[in-house]
């Protein structure tokens, strides 16, 4: 099988030779899908960002390799500059990277380092902002005069227009209300849809992962835990409370439920499941 990114025995550690060192990772092996939606999760301090900060290269490896569609990223230094338009990472609070006189010009940013025409920069800049839901309006004004929401946005977009193979996402919706969660995990899911794009996000949110993820990663000391679907990797509850991690609040009421025997499943992830499930039950106790 192919894959899009791929670790071989990927070691990271800090501080080396130093009283201070710590391993990060530990012999990761992992590949990652063309087109898939990676939710990568893990405790602080468990290495996941360490792990995603290898994927562009801003880490390099201690030992082992990261391949770009079968490459070695660090086969030769003065290709890693490409590699990280290819992979695009936004780190959490993206927005506070945010310096232009306007949207326009800060999502232009990317394109502009890599040496595209004008022509083809305003291309990739309205197309990004058509991806995130930013218009015209958005674009002419000044990225401070924004909510936080559309700040978030726009510095999403500034990735985008690079048009990464893709797109890793630390934390997109941390620190948002509910609508402008909501938003972002909407675009999220359409861009992938529209552009076949590889989706990685890093998340504690165990409601975000079970609404978009078609696959997840949990990391724990440096260590790939376990991997797998949403509904193979949450079932197993007992494990992930054991690393300090949990599964969504509507699962642990569901689990409650069905413990007090009332006729309804364990694996319900996430609200839009729940309701349909009631629902269902509702209908069918009118019916009798």
């Amino acid at each position: 099988m192919a894959f899009v990114l791929q670790t071989e025995n990927l070691s990271c550690v800090y501080g080396e030779g130093t009283p201070f060192r710590t391993v990060a990772l530990n012999e990761i092996n992992i590949g990652i899908e063309k087109g898939e939606l990676l939710a990568v999760i893990g405790q602080t301090g468990s290495g996941k960002s360490s792990l995603i900060q290898h994927f562009n290269g801003i880490l390099r490896p201690s030992s082992g390799r990261v391949l770009l569609n079968g490459q070695d990223i660090w086969a030769d230094k003065k290709n890693i500059r490409q590699v990280r338009f290819q992979v695009g990472l936004c780190f959490q609070y993206p927005e506070y990277q945010l310096f232009e006189e306007t949207v326009y010009r800060d999502i232009s940013f990317g394109p502009r380092n890599m040496g595209l025409k004008e022509d083809e920069i305003d291309v990739r800049v309205r197309e990004a902002a058509r991806y995130v839901g930013l218009t015209q309006a958005h674009l002419d004004a000044s990225p401070f005069d924004l909510s936080g929401g559309e700040k978030r946005r726009a510095a999403i977009a500034g990735v985008i227009a690079m048009r990464p193979q893709v797109l890793i996402l630390d934390e997109p919706t941390a620190g948002l209300d509910p609508a402008g969660r909501d938003s972002i995990l909407g675009f999220i899911q359409a861009y992938r849809a529209e552009t076949g794009a590889t989706v990685i996000i890093v998340s504690h949110s165990m409601e975000d992962v079970a609404s978009i993820a078609t696959r997840i990663l949990v990391v724990h000391q440096g260590s790939i835990a376990m991997t797998g679907t949403v509904d193979e990797v949450f079932s197993r509850a007992d494990e992930l409370v054991a690393m300090g991690l949990n599964v969504p609040q509507v699962t642990r009421v569901f689990t409650a439920l069905n413990r007090r025997g009332f006729p309804v499943p364990r694996n319900v992830y996430t609200v839009t499941q729940a309701r349909d499930i009631l629902l269902k039950i509702l209908r069918s106790e009118g019916e009798a």
